[in-house]
């Protein structure tokens, strides 16, 4: 492997931990969202590692993710053992070695390599700080969700790669369609010490809108993807998956659940193998947590959340991101939240997504309790007829028109105008920048539609209201830039606007 084979802030992020090497900080955090290939990045560390014949260990968070990580380092060429009972590549000659925090916790490794690199180290496993508590080791930690309180005592210095907004733009990602459907109750419900509901509480209330979730994935696959979909559905405890995974069986789709009662680790392994075929037998896998870490099966277009969270942004983050891998052909996912979760974490949801981390134990993400929206707050937030999360008057999901509360805006001659205010004639300062404004448009329409064919058309008829002319430059080859408040709300008046005329015409 070779610095062709990395793309350019995966490289840079290599440069800035050799840097911090320099600079005496011998245990470094990287922070990469779910996309932007942090085991890539390792891979390129450990093979590294490999050709100088330099001891190294690559610590999985969960057992499940062991021959995931072993399956990719054999693409990239380099040779390594697992760490493991009974693995089948036992090969401890190897300088390369996977092992998973769990095994760490039962052995005691004599064995101690010059560089660790820990996957999702935002678990901080007992285990795994004992076990570098080692002057003369170099550690990476990886993880996408830096938010557990106490990362700042074991890492001194932090590498941001990159935003998810930034990958999504990059076409790394794919963006996700979301939807507020029937959510489980959780009102009075009891918490556990870490300040969570109990599984408990979460499993019976959870089993009485089964049905629902049911309902509602038949309704949403068969629309955007005119049948079954691949997909991953998060359950609040393995008897709530069982009872998921009963009722899809019921209507005759096969989803299988992956949980502690597998047995044996050979059931396990022949079901994720199964899953991750493109023709797939199974159509959805369902899981409390095993699968919300790490799990990479890039052709999954449909996600289904139904683990309530108080406090724990980090776990939604972390399933949402098991769906928006990208995939030949997959230009957008669905997410189905049947949680409450999407719309309790917006708001630093978005901030995430947007900015990235650059600092630990400075945001409280996961340590305070998220306040719950209102009735009339949700309201505003998403679609009444199909429940797609949205601020648009005009759903862009089903067309539906929302009815808000009145507010001191009205709309005169398809401008948004304050009342009492006189309408300016001569143009604002946000049209001055052309390009500018092309591309800001061409991010939205693509956020409308998610289809390049349909947002081309949508950009291209905006741009010309606004401007009377035509954009210089193709819709191919525009920059997508994320739209001022002033541009967005120049398109949904717009398109209010035309919705109207549309209304007026069909009912002369």
């Amino acid at each position: 492997m070779n610095f062709d084979d990395l793309r350019d802030y995966q490289g840079n992020c290599i440069d800035s931990l050799r840097d911090g090497i320099r600079g005496g900080h011998r245990c470094q955090a990287l922070v990469a969202p779910t996309g932007a290939g942090k085991t890539v990045i390792a891979s390129y560390l450990l093979g590294e590692a490999y050709n100088k014949q330099t001891s190294a260990f690559f610590v999985c968070d969960r057992v499940s993710l062991v021959d995931q990580t072993s399956s990719l380092l054999d693409s990239y060429g380099v040779n390594h053992g697992v760490i493991q009972a009974q693995h089948w590549r036992n090969r401890p000659w190897e300088h390369i070695q996977v092992v998973s925090a769990q095994t760490l916790a039962r052995r005691t490794l004599e064995q101690r390599p010059r560089l660790l690199v820990w996957d999702e180290c935002h678990t901080l496993y007992k285990s795994v700080i004992d076990y570098i508590d080692d002057p003369a080791m170099t550690v990476v930690g990886l993880t996408a969700t830096p938010f557990s309180k106490g990362m700042g005592k074991i890492f001194t210095n932090v590498v941001n790669s990159t935003t998810t907004n930034k990958l999504i733009d990059q076409k790394w990602l794919v963006p996700l369609k979301l939807f507020a459907a029937q959510e489980i109750d959780m009102k009075g419900a009891e918490t556990n010490s870490f300040g969570e509901w109990k599984d408990s509480e979460i499993e019976k209330r959870g089993i009485k809108i089964i049905g629902n979730i049911a309902i509602e994935w038949t309704e949403k696959t068969n629309q955007y993807f005119g049948g079954p979909a691949k997909t991953i559905v998060f359950s609040a405890t393995v008897a709530h998956g069982e009872e998921i995974c009963k009722k899809f069986q019921e209507l005759g789709y096969n989803f299988q659940q992956i949980s502690y009662k597998d047995g044996n680790d050979d059931r396990r392994r022949a079901l994720i193998k199964e899953f991750r075929r493109p023709d797939s037998s199974i159509v959805g896998l369902v899981s409390c947590e095993a699968l919300a870490k790490g799990f990479d099966v890039t052709d999954i277009k449909i996600g289904i959340g139904a683990r309530p969270y108080r406090k724990s942004l980090s776990g939604h983050i972390q399933q949402m991101g098991r769906v928006m891998r990208s995939h030949p052909g997959k230009d957008f996912a669905l997410w189905l939240d049947h949680s409450g979760n999407v719309l309790r974490f917006m708001e630093d949801m978005e901030e995430v997504f947007e900015h990235g981390v650059d600092t630990l134990d400075d945001k409280d993400f996961d340590s305070k309790v998220h306040k719950e929206k209102t009735e009339e707050e949700k309201k505003e937030m998403k679609c009444s007829a199909c429940g797609f999360i949205s601020t648009s008057k005009i759903c862009p999901a089903c067309g539906h028109e929302r009815v808000g509360k009145r507010s001191n805006i009205e709309n005169q001659q398809g401008e948004l105008t304050e009342v009492g205010k006189p309408k300016k004639l001569k143009a604002h300062e946000w049209m001055e920048n052309k390009p500018q404004v092309w591309g800001e448009i061409c991010y939205l329409a693509y956020e409308m539609k998610q289809n390049d064919m349909q947002a081309e058309k949508l950009a291209l008829a905006q741009y010309r209201a606004i401007y009377g002319a035509w954009p210089l430059n193709k819709y191919s080859s525009a920059l997508f830039i994320p739209p001022r408040p002033e541009v967005r709300n120049k398109v949904r008046s717009n398109l209010r606007s035309y919705w109207s005329k549309m209304k007026q015409r069909r009912s002369a």
